[in-house]
């Protein structure tokens, strides 16, 4: 019997955790060398699957329509590389049962390993929601995060799914500053200003299919 592909689902709040999501974005391509495929290639992508899992695009001035599907379309497109996937992105801390279940259903003929990186608000319920999402309690993974840098979380990260991370580094990255990591208000503005920066990308993505779109008509009826 073939041996099933792993799918690695990161689950966390603003703080030292939050460098996984840029990390495994900002380094998609080196990652599928590695075997590791990154459902979303951008934090546009992580943050509307999101979104919709969560059904909070009202939250984020979006429309439902603007995010449906996306998180179908980010597993079926990473699951062609034949890698095993993983995923990271906060708001999957606020999913409720329900919604766990759902996300997990697009992972059918995947291993479903989870990662819950500390500092949630209440942690004990967020590891019991997502508990469910494994079928044996080994495949439910938690991070301590109290103490650790950023780079210290994505080598911890890193090392549970399977790569290393010595030539994956953190430089660029925006929150893998350790300087905030004793600044939990500010982290969480952060946080706040980063979904918002990633709602406004999506809405500008929209508006730029609308206008090739437009544009292709306007062609057809010259």
């Amino acid at each position: 019997m073939a041996k099933k592909q792993k799918a690695w689902i990161h689950v966390g709040m603003p703080g030292a955790g939050d460098v996984v999501e840029l990390a495994l974005a900002h380094h998609h391509a080196a990652l599928v060398e590695l075997g590791v495929a990154s459902l979303a290639q951008s934090t546009a992508e992580s943050f509307r699957a999101a979104v919709e899992m969560t059904r909070s695009h009202k939250d984020w001035g979006l429309k439902r329509a603007d995010v449906e599907g996306q998180w179908t379309r980010l597993v079926r497109r990473a699951s062609k590389s034949r890698c095993d996937l993983v995923f990271s992105q906060s708001l999957l801390a606020a999913a409720t049962a329900e919604q766990v279940a759902l996300l997990v259903d697009a992972l059918a003929g995947h291993q479903v390993n989870i990662v819950v990186t500390t500092g949630l608000d209440d942690e004990a319920a967020a590891v019991a929601q997502w508990q469910a999402a494994c079928r044996k309690p080994e495949r439910l993974h938690v991070i301590e995060t109290d103490g650790l840098e950023p780079a210290q979380v994505w080598k911890a990260f890193g090392k549970l799914v399977g790569f290393g991370t010595a030539s994956l580094g953190l430089t660029g990255l925006p929150s893998a500053s350790a300087a905030l990591q004793t600044l939990p208000e500010a982290l969480r503005e952060v946080e706040r200003l980063a979904r918002r920066n990633a709602s406004l990308e999506v809405r500008l993505e929209e508006l730029d299919r609308k206008r090739r779109k437009l544009k292709r008509r306007l062609h057809s009826a010259a």
